[in-house]
């Protein structure tokens, strides 16, 4: 087997497009191997090429070399390569011996690179290993052309396993690279030589971290996004969470120019390149967003990765295996007729009968249809063909095959069997659980059970499905939540920026009007001279006045919005009390008359009296009431939870309240707040104010049945999220409603933000952010 090597595009190295393949850690040796021998078969069953190409390239090995005939030839070379591997090979062979009679080594170097790494493609080509051997000895010691040499035998035998041969390899590189401060060589050789340690993650994270320190101010960051990639790749290989966010932070690092303009000319880098380093994290993201159920993001790679990688060339060889992988994350989406299309695509690309086509993920996207459209016989028939090719559908894909195979057996009610691959598959579940692949493994293991009549087996299947189902939501919920934060800290820094640009193109402007003005003054006379100096002094005057009055002009504004907050504020204490007082006078006071009449006629009619006990029962229940009553309105002045509990516990107690009622279930998510002495108790009041407010108009206004209330503690703000299903909020309310305004006030008051809108499936969402 091959060691697993990062996603790039390679066949005749970085010098023939047309013929690249793409290695990655979704690929092992052998299927590399089957991939390869596929397309040289294509290849070398073409014709020899273009008669006008053959007569060029006699012409050229007649001519003597020189810079601009050395071109012409590599340029020739792999336009042959396009159509003809075989001769472009050929043609290699008859051109190096007339470059080496120049004495030139930099030709040498060029083509035997280009050369060895075409060859390395296959694996073990003893050919590979003479033309890197030529390759370092032609290059001489201790120059920049062996230790690119030395890389790319390194990553040769790194591709094929060998051991040994890497070992001794990585030792010279290493040395070599230390010894002439080459940076970028080193960083290659430690990020390959890492990738022989994937069972040792603490080397495996040293060699990595090492590698992207010495590349890190390396001009060309080829080296340094080929070890961040990777480490995101093997390092955190069992945790996609932190994986989509490495690779996230790398899609700017792929931007980089370096990177974007690999070469595509045979003499432009000898060097290691990777190429499309772009699509390659797009196709990770689209990956591992399927391994977090997250379909929507998975598609918004999976576009990105298509339209970078196939459309620009729709008849190239890699197209027929990427339409396999699209149409999967389309039948994940449920877009049944675009996977169809896209299928049918890879299908003619391939140029086979369908059962000879060479790769698996057709067939996992094949079988993964047919099994949607209700054809389980067919679905069968194309996941026994992964199992004859002895793939579990890794591949370039990440979700097993074997899982939807057992599924496609319970349909067809062959328990058994299903039973049987569901025993196979389940020790290659561990570290991979908390993903789709464990989501739909105990999905379909639950109906397995359930169909066999289990129905204890089948309860625990079904909880431990229930478990990885809302962890998932969950992560997918909380990724979502930040993203809308996220939005709202940019659009404040577009402003901010805005503003700042306004006011630099304003002082520019006024810089400009100046030198104008300066240079016209200096040619005048000395009067003028006088004249002007004296009127720039008044002017300057008037400016420190005008601004002087500015700023004074300015703190009253801001005087006059502190004053109309802090009298919303007060307005809506008003409204507090007022309700207050109505509940003491309509509640309270009526409750306590009618304890007191009922004391009164006992007293009256005396203790003997058949209706006393009655009286005196009634006159307990009132009084009951009304310390409910008073308890609820302290409760509404001062929640005590707060003080004794802490607010996570306030807030739960409002949440368990609410749900008492029966009319809506309010779900409720506390993040931090460990620490009850980190807040004063009045600043922790208003933040649970502002909730208890946003509650109170759910259940007055939303006609919900659900809602969920989220407060998180970050380093410097506390976040405020509020969303239910309810009617939405009217478009008008948004910025007149009176009953938002004084909550709004206090929000302003505390220097936050809000952000209120009616959300596309009906009900309302509220972002607020206040500074700690």
């Amino acid at each position: 087997m091959g060691m697993v090597l990062l996603i790039r595009y390679r066949f005749f190295s970085l010098y023939l497009p047309g013929y690249e393949l793409i290695t990655g850690m979704f690929r092992t040796g052998l299927l590399f191997l089957g991939i390869f021998l596929f397309f040289a078969k294509t290849a070398f069953s073409q014709t020899d090429g273009d008669p006008e190409n053959r007569a060029e390239w006699e012409r050229l090995k007649k001519q003597s070399i020189t810079e601009t005939t050395f071109r012409a030839a590599c340029d020739l070379m792999q336009a042959t390569g396009r159509t003809n591997i075989n001769r472009s090979y050929d043609m290699l062979a008859e051109y190096v011996p007339l470059v080496r009679k120049t004495g030139n080594r930099a030709w040498v170097h060029i083509l035997l690179m280009g050369w060895a790494r075409a060859r390395s493609s296959m694996i073990f080509s003893k050919e590979a290993e003479s033309l890197y051997r030529q390759a370092r000895e032609n290059a001489g010691n201790h120059t920049r052309f062996y230790r690119e040499a030395i890389v790319g035998t390194v990553l040769m035998y790194g591709e094929w396993g060998k051991m040994d041969s890497l070992t001794k390899y990585l030792e010279i590189g290493e040395k070599e690279s230390l010894k002439a401060h080459d940076n970028e060589s080193l960083s290659f050789i430690y990020t390959f030589g890492g990738m022989t340690q994937l069972s040792d993650t603490a080397r495996l994270r040293k060699s990595f971290q090492r590698a992207m320190e010495v590349a890190k101010d390396v001009p060309n960051k080829n080296a340094l996004f080929t070890a961040k990639y990777n480490f995101a790749v093997h390092y955190y290989r069992n945790n996609p969470q932190k994986q989509v966010a490495e690779f996230e932070a790398l899609l700017e690092l792929a931007k980089d120019s370096s990177l974007n303009k690999y070469p595509r000319k045979l003499y432009e880098r000898t060097a290691f390149t990777f190429r499309n380093a772009g699509p390659s994290v797009y196709y990770q993201l689209m990956q591992i967003n399927l391994l977090l159920t997250d379909y929507e993001n998975a598609w918004k790679f999976a576009e990105l990765f298509y339209n970078a990688t196939v459309k620009p060339n729709p008849m190239g060889i890699q197209a027929a295996y990427f339409n396999s992988e699209i149409a999967i994350v389309k039948i994940y989406q449920n877009d049944l007729p675009a996977a169809r299309t896209y299928l049918t695509m890879s299908r003619n690309l391939f140029k086979v009968p369908e059962m000879e086509i060479p790769y698996y993920g057709y067939f996992l996207a094949a079988g993964f249809l047919a099994e949607k459209t209700g054809n389980y016989k067919k679905a069968l028939t194309y996941y026994e063909v992964i199992r004859k090719m002895g793939g579990t559908g890794v591949g370039l894909n990440l979700l097993p095959s074997d899982i939807y195979y057992a599924h496609t057996l319970i349909l067809t009610n062959q328990l058994a069997k299903a039973g049987q691959v569901f025993d196979e598959f389940r020790p290659k579940l561990k570290n991979v659980e908390y993903t789709a692949t464990g989501f739909y493994f105990y999905k379909y293991y639950a109906d397995y059970l359930k169909t066999k009549g289990d129905y204890l087996g089948y309860g625990i299947a079904q909880e431990r499905f229930s478990t990885i189902r809302d962890s998932l939501t969950n992560l997918n919920k909380y990724r979502a939540i930040q993203e809308i934060l996220a939005k709202v800290r940019i659009r404040d820094k577009e402003q901010q920026i805005a503003r700042l640009n306004e006011e630099s193109l304003a002082r520019d402007r006024d810089i400009r009007r100046e030198r104008i003005f300066y240079s016209v003054a200096f040619g005048l006379a000395a009067l003028t001279i006088v004249f002007l100096i004296l009127y720039l002094r008044n002017r300057q005057i008037r400016s420190r006045q005008k601004e002087e009055l500015q700023q004074r002009m300015l703190e009253q504004i801001e005087k006059q919005r502190h004053i109309e907050l802090m009298e919303g504020i007060m307005q809506a204490e008003e409204n507090e009390r007022h309700k207050i007082a109505d509940q003491l006078h309509d509640e309270v006071n009526t409750m306590l008359a009618l304890a007191s009449l009922n004391i009164s006629s006992t007293l009256e009619n005396g203790i003997r009296d058949n209706r006393t006990e009655q009286k005196l029962h009634k006159t307990q229940e009132v009084l009951t009431s009304v310390s409910s009553t008073i308890r609820g309105i302290s409760h509404r002045l001062t929640p005590l939870t707060i003080e004794r509990s802490g607010f996570r516990k306030a807030i739960e107690e409002l949440a368990e309240t609410v749900n008492l009622t029966g009319k809506i279930e309010l779900e409720t998510i506390v993040f931090g707040f460990e620490d009850n002495t980190k807040y004063a108790v009045s600043y922790l009041n208003d933040l649970y104010r502002i909730v208890q407010e946003l509650v109170h108009n759910i259940l007055k206004h939303a006609q919900a049945t659900d809602a969920l209330v989220e407060v998180i503690e970050h380093e410097q703000t506390i976040s405020i999220v509020v969303e239910d299903n309810g009617v939405g909020i009217p478009d008008d309310s948004i910025n007149n409603g009176k009953g938002l305004s004084g909550m709004k006030a206090k929000v302003a008051y505390l220097n936050g933000q809000i952000e209120i809108k009616r959300k596309s499936d009906n009900g309302t969402l509220v972002v607020i952010e206040i500074p700690t």
